[in-house]
């Protein structure tokens, strides 16, 4: 047997040349990082920056807030409007010194003051230096914000001190009367940026420098043996049994480790032949490039394949609408798996065969994914001699189903049918019996409802839907209901489920039936447990409701879902058969436990979003 094995299109120097281009790259990336580092650093300075003048921002607006009237009319409060300038400038300056304490001392390390237009002055609560903080520079940013009527922002490098300033108008009473300002100083932030920058810079050195010459020594210490193990390779490929001679150094491990590799590769091929060969289930392998590359003699079989699909992709062998193609590239794209999907392949009719598809990932030995494998089973005589069975269960529930219709409405028609006769003799109807006959109707209109309702679940809307938000306001609203009894409701939800696929009104009904017979079975007087979770063993999710009722008996319990089936006086039986109903058009499960005198437990489970779109597109298919 041969194995043929591509053979490795490399010269020695070619193979130098890609050590070169190696070292190339290796000195580009430490200058790619400098100045994405310098990016890095740049942005990092800017976020600092702006975090502090957000800071500015607030105190600047509790300046603005705290005072609260202008200042012609704190003088008048003062009694100095008739001093001379200078001193009203001082007794202003003194009468905001409490609110520009309270502002320093929530904001430490921030310089603060007013500044009046009026007076052109600076009051930043210090008599003793009143006009000296008085530059040309802050003069101009003064004029700037009472012109624009906007905040103004000053950044000064470490050349100017370092220092973050902001001027905002004043307006009080819908009038300009100067600026409030605020002063930082951001030394701090650029002597931070400096020190990353030289450890950074230092970085990069020394890892150019260790590239540079780690590069240069593989090439002087493997280079040549490269081209011994090349050609061994290249023999290899045309005669399996060839063994290549082990090299020198570190590089003789090498050829020990692929001598040995691969001939547990010939003898695990040859294996997995026997073993493909003998299985009566389809097994098609594709690759990375959803080519096949290995089929078995069932799948030819079963697909009327020969061999000279292998290394032709899959939608050159299966038709677009093919599941193959969906579930292949479904597995490959999100990673994950599917299990026992019943598909039909063919084009309808005798055709027609039902299989029973799973796909999986071939992982390498570092858990790379490389392959996708498909696995299939013919399960065309099982689904028929099932359709069969199914046939004969409805047959079976038709039947109950009619006996069940029959008893309902013979005995409002026996009454209906009654009044009637007795009218139809010459006596005048009373209120009474009018009533009855009413009410009687009605009890058949609702037993049409209810059969009509019976009939509904097959037509569901699925749609993705929040179980634990419905769950939340259905038992919300059932607790309000019920809020006047005895009653004790809790719930529990697990956080972060995944979408449900649901028609909502539905399991909102189903729900709330089961929530009523939990209420009945405790008289409105016991403990009702309410929770969400996540059954990853089916994939699906999962709604508890637990109660501490007279729970059931166990001969009740397989006729629960029966239609007309009930052990109430005044129930029609149809409740939990349209909720089983409801769960089989959603390819939900419902499950029930009890206990005689301790409760009942009920849980339902429903399928995901992802899987509900994955049994869609296999319905589809």
């Amino acid at each position: 047997m041969k194995i043929k094995i591509k053979k490795p299109n490399i010269k020695y120097e070619g193979f130098i040349n890609q050590l070169l281009i190696l070292i190339v790259v290796l000195l580009l990336i430490p200058i790619v990082l400098t100045f994405y580092l310098f990016h890095m650093v740049h942005s990092t300075q800017l976020g600092m920056i702006n975090n502090q003048r957000k800071v500015l921002e607030e105190v600047l607006d509790h300046l603005d807030k705290k005072l609260d009237r202008p200042f012609d009319s704190m003088l008048v409060d003062l009694k100095v409007q008739n001093l001379p300038k200078r001193d009203q400038e001082k007794a202003l300056n003194q009468a905001l010194r409490p609110i520009l304490d309270e502002v320093a001392q929530k904001y430490p390390g921030v310089d603060i003051g007013y500044y009046s237009k009026e007076f052109d002055v600076i009051l930043d609560g210090d008599n003793q230096h009143l006009n000296e903080n008085f530059s040309e520079r802050r003069k101009r940013n003064f004029d700037d914000t009472l012109e624009t009527k906007n905040l103004v922002f000053n950044i000064l490098g470490q050349a100017e001190n370092g220092q973050l300033e902001a001027y905002q108008p004043l307006v009080k009473d819908g009038k300009v009367i100067g600026a409030v300002w605020a002063i930082k100083n951001i030394n701090q932030i650029y002597r931070t940026v400096g020190e990353i920058q030289q450890v950074v810079y230092v970085i990069i050195f020394i890892g150019a420098i260790l590239a540079f010459t780690g590069a240069f020594v593989l090439i002087n210490k493997f280079a040549r043996t490269v081209s011994d193990i090349k050609k061994g390779l290249n023999i290899m490929g045309n005669d399996p049994t060839y063994v290549i001679p082990r090299a020198t150094g570190e590089l003789g491990e090498i050829t020990d480790a692929v001598n040995e590799m691969f001939s547990k590769l010939v003898n695990m091929q040859n294996y997995n032949e026997i073993i493909l060969t003998s299985l009566e289930d389809g097994i098609i392998t594709v690759d990375r490039g959803e080519r096949i590359i290995s089929l078995n003699q069932a799948a030819r079989n079963l697909l009327n394949l020969d061999g000279s699909c292998l290394g032709q992709k899959i939608d050159e062998v299966f038709p677009g609408e093919s599941p193959f193609i969906y579930y292949l590239r479904k597995t490959r794209s999100e990673n994950r798996p599917f299990k026992d999907l019943d598909v039909i392949f063919g084009n309808g009719g005798d055709e027609a065969r039902h299989l029973l598809l799973s796909t999986s990932t071939m992982v390498n030995v570092r858990g790379e994914q490389v392959d996708t494998l498909l696995h299939f089973r013919d399960i065309t005589e099982i689904v028929r001699l099932q359709e069969n069975m199914n046939r004969q269960q409805r047959l079976a529930s038709l039947g109950k189903l009619v006996a069940g219709v029959a008893h309902e409405i013979r005995s409002p028609l026996t009454s209906i049918t009654g009044y009637i006769q007795f009218w139809t003799r010459g006596h005048v109807p009373s209120p009474k019996s009018l009533g009855i006959v009413n009410r009687e109707m009605n009890r058949l209109s609702a037993m049409t409802d209810k059969l009509l309702e019976f009939a509904r679940p097959s037509r569901a809307v699925l749609e993705e839907c929040d179980l634990n938000g419905l769950v939340k306001r259905l038992v919300q609203f059932f607790a309000d209901a019920h809020s006047g009894g005895e009653m004790e409701i809790s719930y529990s939800y697990r956080e972060s489920l995944p979408p449900a696929r649901i028609d909502s009104g539905q399991i909102e009904q189903v729900l709330s039936n089961i929530l009523y017979n939990a209420y009945q079975a405790t008289d409105g007087r016991g403990r009702l447990e309410i929770s969400t979770g996540y059954d990853a063993e089916r994939d699906m999710l999962e709604v508890t409701v637990r109660d501490d009722g007279c729970g059931i008996p166990d001969d009740v319990l397989p006729k629960m879902f029966e239609p007309f089936f009930t052990t109430k006086s005044k129930g029609t039986g149809l409740g939990l058969a349209i909720a089983y109903e409801i769960m089989e058009a959603h390819n939900g499960l419902i499950q029930v436990d009890s206990e005689l005198g301790r409760g009942t437990t009920v849980k339902i489970y429903l399928p995901t979003a992802n899987r509900g779109e994955s049994n869609a597109a296999g319905a589809d298919s």
